[in-house]
C-alpha cells in the first residue's frame, strides 16, 4: 500500500449535505463503528462547511459528534426509534424511505453494503473480502448474507473505498471492479492510544478485576479461524519452561464456528493453566491490558488492515506479527515479524522478551503510526466523495446519440 500524498489542506468545495448509514455507532463499537467515529472526529476536525445526517435504526443517545462546536460542519442524528429491529432488514427495507424525505448530496456507508436507493452518488467501504475467500469461517447463511450485501454494494456505489492497495486489488479482482471506481482512505489510531498513562493504584486494581497477573503476552482481537490461535498456543507452550511466570491473555470474542475447539486447542498446549480467556474487554480497562503486557501477538493468514497490533504500537507494546498487514507499508523495518511457523513465533517472541529496550524497538513503527491522523484520513474520504459525485454526475449525463436526437 503506497499511499498518495496527503494534502496539507483539503480542497474547497461547496458545502454538502451527506447522509450516513450510523447504526454502526448504536451499542457496543464494532470494528466498522471506531472507523465510523474516526472518520467523524476527523471530519470535524478539518471543519468543512456542510452538513452530516446519521441515520440511526434505535432510540436516541448521546454522544459528543451531536453537541455543536465553533466549525462549519454540523452533524445532525436521525433516529428511526427502532432498536428492535435487525440492522440489515432496517438498512435494506426502511432506512430508503428515511433517505427519500432527505434532500441529500451523497449517500455514504461505512461498511460493507448499501441501501436500494437510487438518485443520489453512493459510496461504500469494503474493508476486506474475507467472507469470499475464506468462507468456512461463517456458518452458510452469513457467508452468503456477506457476499450478497457486499456484492450489491460494490455494484450500486459510485466509489467503493478499501482500507489498502491490496485490498485494493482484491475488490478489483474478485469483483470485476475498474480501477477508476475504487478509492483508497487508510485507518488511524486514534490520539488516545498514544496518551495511555496509568497510575500503579488503578493499574493493579484493572489487572485484579479481569483476574489478571503479570507477566504476561496478550493476544487481542477477535478468535477466527485466520488469526492462527492455535499456532500462538503451540509457540507459547515451547517457550513456556524457559519462561516460568509468563502467562497467555486471549482479549477477544471466540467467533469460531465451533468454540470449543480453542478449549481444545488450549488444553493440546500443554499450559492450559497459564493461558486466560478473557472475551471482550471494556474500553477503560484496555489501556492497563495493554501497555502492561511484555508483547502482544497478531498473526493472520488474511486481513483487510490490522488495526490492533497498530495501537498496541502506540500504547508502547512490542506486537509479534505476521505479514499482509496495514504495518508492512507504515512501517517496512518493523523488526518484530514472523513466518506462519511455531519455530519463527516461538524466536521471535524470545528476542522481544530478552530485548533490554523494547521502547526502542518499536519508536520508528511508533512514529510512522502516529504521524498519520483521522484529520488526514477524513481528508482522503471527503476527496473520494467528490469523486463518487463525479462519477454520478458522468452516468447521468445523456449518451451522444440521446443528445444529437
Amino acid at each position: 500500500m503506497t499511499q498518495p500524498p496527503i494534502p496539507p489542506e483539503p480542497a474547497t468545495h461547496e458545502p454538502l449535505r451527506v447522509g450516513v448509514v450510523a447504526y454502526e455507532l448504536e451499542g457496543r463499537r464494532s470494528g466498522v463503528g471506531r472507523y465510523l467515529e474516526g472518520l467523524l472526529d476527523g471530519v470535524r476536525r478539518l471543519g468543512l462547511a456542510g452538513e452530516w445526517r446519521l441515520y440511526f435504526k434505535g432510540d436516541p443517545f448521546d454522544s459528543p459528534f451531536f453537541e455543536p462546536e465553533d466549525g462549519a460542519t454540523s452533524m445532525v442524528p436521525i433516529f428511526d426509534s427502532r432498536p428492535a429491529g435487525s440492522p440489515i432488514p432496517w438498512e435494506q427495507f426502511r432506512l430508503p424511505k428515511l433517505l427519500r424525505r432527505d434532500a441529500l448530496d451523497v449517500l455514504v456507508s461505512p461498511g460493507y453494503s448499501l441501501p436500494p436507493i437510487g438518485g443520489l452518488p453512493r459510496m461504500v467501504t469494503l474493508h476486506d473480502l474475507s467472507f469470499e475467500h475464506l468462507g468456512h469461517e461463517l456458518a452458510f447463511k452469513e457467508r452468503w448474507r456477506r457476499r450478497v450485501l457486499a456484492r450489491l454494494a460494490a455494484k450500486r456505489g459510485d466509489r467503493v473505498l478499501a482500507d489498502t492497495e491490496a485490498i485494493a486489488a482484491d475488490l478489483r479482482r474478485t469483483y470485476a471492479l475498474p480501477e477508476s471506481k475504487v478509492g483508497i482512505v487508510p485507518l488511524a489510531v486514534d490520539e488516545r492510544f498514544f496518551n495511555t498513562a496509568v497510575s500503579a493504584v488503578k493499574a493493579q486494581q484493572d489487572l485484579d478485576a479481569l483476574g489478571v497477573k503479570g507477566p504476561y503476552l496478550l493476544h487481542l482481537g477477535t478468535i477466527l479461524p485466520r488469526r492462527c490461535l492455535e499456532l500462538i498456543l503451540e509457540a507459547f507452550g515451547s517457550i513456556s519452561q524457559r519462561f516460568p511466570e509468563l502467562s497467555l491473555v486471549l482479549a477477544g470474542h471466540n467467533n469460531l464456528s465451533d468454540p470449543t475447539l480453542l478449549r481444545r486447542w488450549i488444553q493440546a498446549s500443554g499450559v492450559a493453566g497459564r493461558v486466560v480467556c478473557l472475551d471482550y474487554v471494556p474500553e477503560a480497562r484496555l489501556p492497563t491490558l495493554c501497555t502492561r503486557a511484555e508483547a502482544g501477538l497478531y498473526l493472520s493468514t488474511y486481513e483487510g488492515y490490522g488495526l490492533p497490533p497498530l495501537e498496541l504500537l502506540a500504547m508502547g507494546t512490542p506486537v509479534v506479527v505476521s505479514d499482509g498487514l496495514a504495518l508492512d507499508d507504515l512501517a517496512p523495518t518493523y523488526p518484530w515479524r514472523t513466518s506462519l511457523d511455531v519455530s519463527s513465533v516461538a524466536a521471535t517472541l524470545e528476542r522481544i522478551l530478552k530485548h533490554e529496550d523494547r521502547a526502542a524497538s518499536i519508536a520508528g513503527a511508533r512514529q510512522a503510526i502516529r504521524r498519520l491522523t483521522w484529520t488526514d484520513c477524513a481528508t482522503r474520504y471527503v476527496e473520494q466523495i467528490h469523486l463518487a459525485m463525479d462519477a454520478f454526475a458522468d452516468r447521468a449525463k445523456p449518451s451522444g446519440r440521446e443528445t444529437a436526437r
